[in-house]
């Protein structure tokens, strides 16, 4: 499993394609800082995302309770949890 580390909210639109398609099934994607605007604002593209590549998807609590906002799917995580998650990983890749 290879952990994506995804902490801005819009990338240019050719880095944007490339992190996605590089998504296999069983990675994880984490939200972090900025990026976790994408589980509000993008939504429906992340769910589909999740779906069609059989990722798992997970964000900060922290950053959710900065922003004052609650998604409606993806996994919260501690900080704790987030540098367990970061070592049980194979490879880290940080967009």
């Amino acid at each position: 499993m290879r952990l994506h580390q995804i902490n801005q909210l819009d990338y240019p639109a050719s880095l944007e394609t490339t992190w996605q398609n590089s998504l296999q099934a069983g990675d994880q994607v984490l939200l972090i800082e900025d990026g976790f605007l994408k589980s509000i604002q993008y939504a429906e593209k992340m769910q589909t995302l999740i779906k069609e590549k059989e990722i798992t998807l997970y964000y900060l609590q922290s950053d959710a309770a900065a922003y004052g906002l609650s998604p409606t799917f993806g996994i919260a995580l501690t900080d704790e949890e987030w540098v367990e998650l970061t070592f049980a990983a194979e490879a880290n890749i940080s967009w």
